[in-house]
């Protein structure tokens, strides 16, 4: 349950648009490059993208839910984080991710879940 209380997605998961934060912690092409050529950062973000996927019990690699979730290992209602992973995985090219939690998104809204916060967040999941 940590992860979930902690504001980890602004820096963590750094996409090419504003957050609450303005223009703190927005990537552009150049930043994008730079980072994705650091093998060590990018290992960690990577592994950065698994870890959010799994606190939602959601195994990245198999792109399907885990067998045997522990308690807390469920979807949160974080739209939000949902959304910029997603961006930040196409930005960063990590396409096995980006599928994979494409797949979240859409079987969330199949459940019912809405993606929306603050504006509607769901296209991204449709693409």
């Amino acid at each position: 349950m940590a992860i979930h209380v902690d504001h980890y997605d602004w820096w963590m998961f750094p996409i090419d648009e504003p957050s609450s934060y303005g223009f703190a912690w927005t990537v552009h092409e150049g930043d994008v490059a730079e980072l994705t050529s650091d093998a060590t950062y990018f290992a960690g973000y990577r592994e950065g993208i698994d870890i959010l996927a799994t606190s939602w019990g959601w195994d990245l690699g198999r792109g399907a839910y885990l067998p045997h979730p522990q308690r807390d290992q469920c979807w949160q209602q974080w739209p939000i984080r949902l959304y910029k992973a997603t961006k930040s995985a196409q930005l960063f090219g990590c396409e096995m991710e980006l599928a994979s939690l494409k797949a979240l998104g859409h079987d969330l809204m199949a459940k019912g879940e809405p993606m929306f916060y603050l504006r509607d967040l769901s296209g991204i999941f449709r693409e």
